[in-house]
């Protein structure tokens, strides 16, 4: 796959190519590898997907420089200016959501609409006790996890992972996928598509970026914020929707944290409606709840 030279590093990215809609997705943290249903996206998008910088194959010696969240979003901008897009729809989940979030408010004109799937434009200082309290938890367990990576090692962070999912997680028994499969794919994003030092940098820039609850409000793009109702990110959501005036808040039953995992046909709905809804110029607003 190709790449570009963007920020001191080169980026991989895929395009699609197909008729539809130009839309941008950016990939959760430490997990680039998408699942089945974004083959579907690929049909109906000309879908930009790439590997944020300290991830995959976006590597360079300068990969771990000045890692942050404002850095990622500056990267996503220098991508597009190297493949000669203006504008695009622009969405991300979980990490990709918070890059998006950050890219609306940096590049507010490179956008034609803005999907926040699983994910927060805060971190701790904003308007909602929930909200904050569910961001400051966030921060806490990715504290853990790089205290795990410096002593065990990606390795050891994996083992834990995988041994928590089925032994702890109240959820991970109703993915779509069964728990071998979810190991593998945790392995593969972790032991093949990050280094730890990648991984550290990457982990730390997500606790430390910055709150945008302040900034939201200025989002004049319609924007989607879709969330499961088992997210901890979940009261980030409806204080988001509430913050951005042009948004939609999808629910979306049965899922936790990456919907895609959980009602990947659910998650492919909420977004191919609300582009479709854009590109016809109807009104985004409201709230729904797509149901398994």
């Amino acid at each position: 796959m190709p790449t570009v030279r963007v920020n001191g590093i080169d980026i991989w990215y895929e395009r699609s190519g197909s008729a539809g809609p130009l839309f941008v997705l950016t990939h959760g943290f430490a997990g680039p590898n998408w699942p089945a249903i974004i083959d579907d996206f690929k049909a109906h998008f000309d879908l930009l997907l790439y590997h944020v910088r300290a991830h995959g194959d976006s590597r360079g010696a300068d990969d771990l420089a000045g890692v942050t969240v404002p850095q990622f979003a500056a990267d996503l901008a220098g991508l597009l200016d190297a493949l000669g897009i203006a504008q695009a729809h622009i969405g991300g989940v979980s990490m990709g959501g918070m890059i998006s979030a950050q890219f609306a408010c940096d590049f507010p004109g490179r956008m034609l609409s803005l999907s926040l799937c699983d994910t927060t434009a805060g971190n701790g200082a904003g308007p909602s006790e929930a909200a904050n309290e569910a961001e400051r938890g966030v921060r806490t367990a990715f504290e853990r996890m790089a205290h795990v990576v410096e002593k065990y090692g990606m390795e050891g962070l994996v083992e834990r992972e995988n041994r928590y999912r089925r032994e702890g997680d109240a959820y991970a028994h109703l993915q779509a996928t069964t728990y071998d499969q979810q190991d593998d794919r945790n392995s593969r994003s972790k032991l093949d598509e990050m280094t730890a030092d990648g991984y550290l940098a990457a982990n730390k820039a997500l606790r430390e970026r910055p709150d945008l609850t302040s900034r939201t409000p200025g989002i004049a793009v319609p924007t989607l914020v879709s969330c499961g109702e088992w997210d901890a990110f979940y009261p980030c959501a409806e204080r988001d929707h509430g913050l951005i005036p042009q948004s939609r808040l999808v629910t979306i039953r049965g899922a936790a944290h990456a919907t895609h995992d959980y009602q990947p046909q659910l998650w492919k709905r909420a977004i191919f409606d609300f582009i479709a809804d854009v590109e016809s110029g109807r009104d985004v607003r409201g709230e729904r709840v797509l149901q398994p």
